[in-house]
């Protein structure tokens, strides 16, 4: 966990609800990536130049940190900003889903559309957004992620299959090693390990 980028998302290793769905065994501050945007212009332009070559129409990512690397790429690479919204998903359950932005949908049946997010760890963001591209007639061709999380050593391959099983190019400027799990099958909650607070230096009670 020493390289700048990582710094800069300020990590920490504890038991943690991820807030998606998962539990994992680090916490990072992804708000602070974008705290100084001219830290991260050299790698846009690393993630720009790579997206290129797939000839993208726009650049999707959610409304969360995923979209101000997502407006940053359009905007270098003259393209399209496609925003994902979180909101109530009435067809998925009592859970959250996401939305493409109403005024985004017309006209783009047929683009060639990259996925960007600050981090892919479980790749539920990511395969929203995959799910809404499609769903309006568009091709995801690449994903970009200033940091991939997840296991020692995973292939792009692995980390994307969380996301609707996406078989296209992955682009992460770093990674960063942890692991995520379903709540019951969390190692931390069968240790009885608290969950930690990654707004404080305690642990709360899960």
């Amino acid at each position: 966990m020493g390289s700048r980028m990582t710094e800069l998302a300020r990590p920490r290793r504890g038991h943690f609800d991820l807030g998606t769905g998962y539990h994992g065994d680090v916490w990072l501050d992804l708000d602070a990536l974008f705290l100084r945007p001219a830290l991260l212009r050299p790698y846009v332009g690393l993630l720009a130049e790579r997206l290129r070559k797939h000839r993208v129409d726009a650049v999707c990512g959610p409304m969360e940190g995923g979209a101000f690397l997502a407006y940053a790429l359009a905007e270098r690479m003259g393209v399209a900003f496609l925003p994902v919204y979180r909101a109530l998903c009435p067809d998925a359950g009592a859970g959250a889903g996401y939305r493409l932005a109403g005024g985004a949908v017309a006209g783009i049946g047929g683009w060639r559309v990259a996925i960007a997010d600050d981090a892919v760890n479980a790749g539920t963001a990511v395969g929203a957004c995959v799910r809404q591209v499609r769903q309006h007639g568009a091709e995801p061709v690449a994903v970009a992620a200033l940091l991939a999380v997840g296991p020692a050593g995973p292939t792009s391959a692995e980390i994307l299959r969380a996301a609707e099983g996406l078989s296209v190019p992955f682009y992460p400027v770093e990674s960063i090693e942890s692991h995520a799990w379903l709540p019951s099958d969390c190692p931390l909650c069968m240790d009885r390990r608290p969950l930690t607070d990654p707004g404080a230096g305690s642990t709360m009670a899960s």
